[in-house]
Parts: structure tokens; sequence; C-alpha cells
């Protein structure tokens, strides 16, 4: 009977192994064919018949105004390999909040366009930085934790047109 139980057990300790190496190996092979330097390429993407930049949602301009802020580009310049170095996968911008969380695919209702981003690792994420855009006086924050304060952050106000634009449809 003892004999019976230890066997039990083994193959109950195999199995769930044998699952938890399936799913970290499955995580990883998502991550990695997912991975592309969201800070070294624009969301604005060209259109096929003028060549000219289109932006079609609120969503990617204002993801567009962070990404090629000076701040994020100083912010994951070299982020890749560091992450790299400590075991990481990639990282990620994450739009948290929105004014019309279900039209920009925001996870809850805010009155800025709040967002997060994250370092991925194999068995977690990790929060580094958040940011804000208030439409109400276009300007874009980050969130200093150690000061507990937000603070203005410079962006292309050239973006701004196209926001006006689509906001004004």
């Amino acid at each position: 009977m003892k004999t019976f139980r230890i066997t039990v057990i083994t193959l109950f300790t195999m199995v769930a192994f044998a699952c938890d190496y399936q799913q970290n190996l499955t995580a990883e092979d998502d991550f990695a064919a997912n991975i592309k330097p969201s800070s070294e390429r624009s969301i604005i993407e060209k259109t096929d018949k003028t060549g000219q930049t289109a932006l079609n949602s609120v969503e990617l301009i204002v993801t567009e105004i962070l990404i090629t802020s000076p701040r994020f580009k100083y912010l994951t310049k070299g982020l890749y390999k560091e992450l790299d170095e400590k075991g990481g996968l990639t990282y990620k911008v994450s739009l948290e909040g929105s004014p019309n969380p279900n039209q920009d695919k925001a996870l809850s209702l805010s009155r800025t366009y709040d967002f997060k981003l994250y370092e991925i690792y194999a068995d977690s994420q990790i929060c580094t930085n958040h940011f804000t855009f208030n439409p109400n006086n276009r300007q874009l924050y980050e969130y200093d934790g150690v000061h507990n304060k937000v603070r203005q952050i410079i962006f292309d106000r050239d973006l701004l047109l196209k926001y006006d634009a689509l906001c004004a449809r």
C-alpha cells in the first residue's frame, strides 16, 4: 500500500511539472513570436495609395504622442538589451484608462488616457512607469512616484492637429 501511495504521488508530481513546463514553453513561444520593438517602430502606418501617414483612431494618436516623446524614447532606449541581460522577454505599453474605454479598447473609464509601461518576464509583468494624456489641456504627463505627483513631459505637438481633426468628427 505504501508503494502505491508513493507511485501516485510521484505520478501527480511529474504531471504537475510537465504541465508547468509546457505552459512556460507556450508563453515564451508566444512572447518570442510577438516581440516587436514598439519604441523603434511607429504606430503610424503608411497607406497603400498615397504613402501618407494615417492615424484612424484616437487611441492610436494618443499612443503615438506617448511613444514619440523624448522621455519615452529615453526610457526605452536599450531596454531590450537590458531585459535580455536580466532574463526578461520584452516590454509593452498598455492603455489602462480612457474617456471611451469600449471604443479605445482600454481597461477602464477615466477622464484621461492612462498608459503603463511594463517589463515582461516569463513569470511576471512589472509596471515601471505611468503616463497620462489629458485631453482637456492636451498635455502629456509622467507620474513621479518618488514625489507622488505628475510632471509634464515634452512631446510632438504636431500630433495634436491629427488628434483635433479626429476628435472634431
